[in-house]
């Protein structure tokens, strides 16, 4: 822990020495002010912070064994007036999505997990790490019907068979994403 601590504390004071005039030096650095036409807006960081507080909420919950009230307080960020084509915005709701529908299939709720799950996938405008986690998620729900069904029955080899395909689905948008980074 130390040591990571340390190489933290070489790589800002390194970075703090980098020369900060244009958004092209900045390119390596790690904290990038924002230009004025990608900052983030009121609207938006009041409602990711709405949003963080009911999975805060929902963690004290969950702690205390309080399931299905902590999934509700998940199912109430699905309602917060995020600004309409914010990144951040889709993100946030893809993360809840992801995180209520494992709550639903803690619950042996899989049939509403895999709504959420397909609802999320279906609004998504653009291939993310969000996203990628929603099929990893699909995945998993899958992966709970298989283990629900008779071994061997045909129900069993479905959800395998489905489970599989939205792993792949996962591994290449993330593939994808991370070539797209190192072409950068």
């Amino acid at each position: 822990m130390r040591f990571i601590l340390v190489m933290l504390a070489v790589l800002l004071t390194a970075s703090c020495a980098r020369e900060t005039d244009s958004v092209e030096s900045q390119r390596g650095a790690l904290t990038v002010l924002a230009l004025p036409e990608t900052a983030l807006s009121k609207e938006l960081m009041l409602s990711l912070g709405q949003a963080k507080n009911y999975h805060h909420k929902a963690d004290v919950l969950l702690s205390d064994g309080r399931l299905d009230e902590a999934a509700d307080e998940i199912a109430k960020i699905m309602h917060i007036p995020f600004p309409e084509n914010a990144p951040e915005s889709e993100d946030a709701l893809l993360d809840t999505r992801a995180r209520l529908a494992k709550m639903r299939m803690g619950q042996s709720k899989l049939a509403e997990g895999m709504r959420l799950v397909d609802e999320g996938i279906s609004e998504a405008s653009r291939p993310s790490f969000f996203l990628a986690n929603l099929h990893t998620v699909r995945g998993e729900l899958f992966e709970a019907q298989a283990k629900a069904a008779l071994p061997g029955s045909e129900a069993s080899r479905h959800a395998k068979i489905e489970a599989i395909a939205a792993f792949d689905t996962s591994i290449q948008i993330n593939a994808a994403l991370l070539d797209s980074i190192a072409k950068e």
